[in-house]
């Protein structure tokens, strides 16, 4: 029983770390540059 927890738990990690990576590298493609008030 704990196997079958803890393999659910590492997939969802997995899937997590999946959808940020898609959703931060679709952000950073939606702003190439950073605002010009950002940039001193």
């Amino acid at each position: 029983m704990k196997r079958v927890i803890f393999t659910f738990i590492a997939a969802g990690l997995l899937l997590l770390a999946n959808v940020t990576s898609v959703f931060a590298c679709g952000w950073l493609g939606y702003q190439p540059t950073a605002p010009k008030s950002l940039q001193k």
